[in-house]
């Protein structure tokens, strides 16, 4: 594979993926399918989550793959990432209504709410259900920017393309994000750091008794 100059801000990963997307677009077919060895798993999660069906998410990404390499000509080498999850939102609205299910297609721009995923991301090591709680304190945007980076582990130019700000804007929110969240779970801490005194108070003035 011929080397590829790297730009500001990219590093090796985003190189070979330049790299692979640059040869798939002149027809090679094992550049895409390691591309697709790349990708697949997350635009599936990125599926699942959002039609909650194991087989119809697999036959989903299977179609966001086979559309990618029908369109490949037509993409950025750096922005094959947003790109690709650019196809993957559009088959998702396609799909509810091809189905004509019931379904508000605003609603498909909201991201996991599940508190059975793990979080363990920008030092915010706490129980998954805490973190779901104060992340729903957060703006909407701020919780879409913050889904996507640590749970559906997309970079900033991914985000940038998929909700059309551009890279700088979604840095800054994802800034003021983490510093809410921090102070949020300051707060959390200190209130069951309080609650765990009260209640030890408690129970030394049920025994005195």
């Amino acid at each position: 594979m011929p080397q590829v100059p790297a730009q500001k801000g990219q590093n090796k990963e985003d190189l070979v993926v330049i790299g692979l997307v640059r040869n798939a677009k002149h027809g090679d077919e094992q550049a895409f399918g390691e591309l697709y060895e790349l990708y697949f798993d997350k635009i599936y999660r990125f599926i699942y989550f959002r039609v909650n069906h194991k087989e119809m998410a697999e036959d989903l990404a299977e179609d966001v793959f086979v559309k990618a390499w029908s369109k490949i000509k037509q993409v950025k080498e750096e922005r094959f990432g947003g790109w690709l999850y650019q196809i993957a939102k559009n088959r998702i609205i396609d799909h509810y209504r091809q189905n004509k299910e019931t379904v508000d297609i605003s609603e498909l721009e909201n991201f996991l709410e599940s508190d059975e995923n793990i979080i363990d991301s920008t030092n915010l090591i706490i129980e998954q259900k805490t973190f779901m709680m104060l992340l729903k304190k957060l703006t909407p945007e701020q919780q879409i920017i913050i889904k996507l980076k640590f749970i559906e582990d997309m970079d900033n130019l991914e985000i940038a393309e998929l909700i059309s700000k551009s890279e700088g804007s979604i840095r800054v929110i994802q800034h003021r994000a983490i510093q809410k969240l921090q102070e949020l779970l300051d707060e959390h801490i200190k209130l069951n750091i309080d609650q765990k005194h009260l209640n030890s108070k408690t129970q030394d003035s049920t025994n005195a008794q």
